[in-house]
């Protein structure tokens, strides 16, 4: 980012915190004169009240849901849960994944017709090459059971930094399956040692996009009595469209639970747009252990509809009013899901008695 670092601690970063470095943070005077500029920025209107409850239940939930579904791709509900299994032989130097069994997945259509599922196992990043493992198909059956499992042979520092991609799938005779929903799992959220077999419920969520790519850099300030004071200052390294063109890029900006929305200016035919925006939400400090601002950037395209290049979520339970925050954070598929770091898995985890691997 042409010099523009964050100073933080390893610790900072292992709670996802970045702190401030003074020398690259506006001062609040400059905040203020934005204020006057602030106002030519577009607000995001037009929820109705359908819209504010799906927005307020998915808050909630606890869930990062769609900013706004007008600038969303329309996807078919996701519901169901997988049992899995974990269990790493240090002997062998190989790591077990048992696919036990799901329930309550989608049907396919609106008459209701059974889905025949399978699931997809996939490690990311995959530097060896592995091949997809895949259980049978079970045809006609909202919970199926598999029991099958699965072998990788990876070393024990491997699974420091390995995810899991487990896809729950609908086999379809024309080859196009239709992805029931997904897992993605930490395995370096499992401690084999303390504990040889793993065994969870998860939740299924949207398939998650692996090619969103790129970073966001922003700035949040405090004064009070309320005001936060939110500046986008560039993105950087995003992907092309699908044609190979550069995108025409904005950010939109909204805190869950609240009204306001706000947007920066288009900037047109680039992959590293520069806004230098800021924006100003009224939030107190007594709301900051509930509340987090969502930065979601867009490429604008009138004639096929806006395409998600990703988000950033930033938690206020973390923020320092009194130190405020700058830094450079990768945009990613946050839509989908929140990560549940004692879960190890992207998603809502619920734990049962161990099943073990035989």
């Amino acid at each position: 980012m042409g010099g523009s670092q964050s100073h933080s601690s390893p610790k900072d970063v292992e709670h996802g915190r970045v702190r401030q470095n003074p020398q690259k943070i506006y001062g609040l005077s400059r905040l203020m004169n934005a204020k006057a500029d602030h106002n030519r920025t577009v607000a995001i209107k037009g929820w109705d009240k359908h819209d504010e409850n799906m927005k307020n239940t998915q808050l909630l939930k606890g869930l990062y849901k769609t900013l706004d579904p007008t600038m969303m791709k329309v996807t078919e509900d996701v519901r169901g849960e997988i049992q899995l299994s974990f269990k790493y032989d240090f002997k062998r130097s190989l790591l077990l994944v048992k696919v036990i069994k799901c329930r309550d997945l989608r049907m396919r259509d609106l008459r209701t017709k059974m889905p025949d599922p399978y699931v997809r196992l996939i490690l990311m990043p995959d530097e060896e090459g592995m091949e997809p493992k895949k259980t049978a198909v079970t045809r006609g059956d909202s919970e199926p059971r598999f029991d099958e499992i699965f072998a990788f042979p990876l070393d024990e520092l491997e699974l420091m930094s390995l995810k899991m991609i487990v896809d729950v799938l609908d086999d379809d005779i024309t080859g196009q399956d239709d992805n029931l929903g997904q897992v993605i799992i930490d395995l370096n959220s499992f401690n084999f040692k303390e504990n040889p077999t793993h065994t969870a419920w998860y939740m299924l969520a949207r398939e998650t996009d692996f090619t969103v790519a790129g970073d966001l850099e922003i700035t949040l300030a405090y004064q009070l009595p309320t005001s936060l004071w939110v500046t986008v200052h560039r993105a950087s390294r995003l992907p092309p469209r699908s044609d190979g063109k550069p995108a025409d890029v904005f950010v939109k900006m909204n805190i869950p639970g609240t009204k306001t929305f706000f947007q920066t200016h288009v900037k047109k035919q680039t992959l590293d747009p520069e806004w230098e925006e800021s924006f100003e939400f009224e939030v107190a400090k007594e709301e900051f252990g509930m509340r987090q601002v969502i930065f979601h950037a867009i490429d604008e395209d009138k004639d096929s509809g806006n395409e998600s290049l990703g988000q950033v979520v930033i938690n206020l339970a973390d923020f320092d009013p009194d130190q405020g925050l700058y830094g450079s954070y990768k945009l990613a598929d946050l839509v989908v899901s929140v990560s549940c770091r004692k879960a190890g898995a992207y998603g809502k985890m619920r734990m049962v008695e161990g099943i073990p691997i035989k």
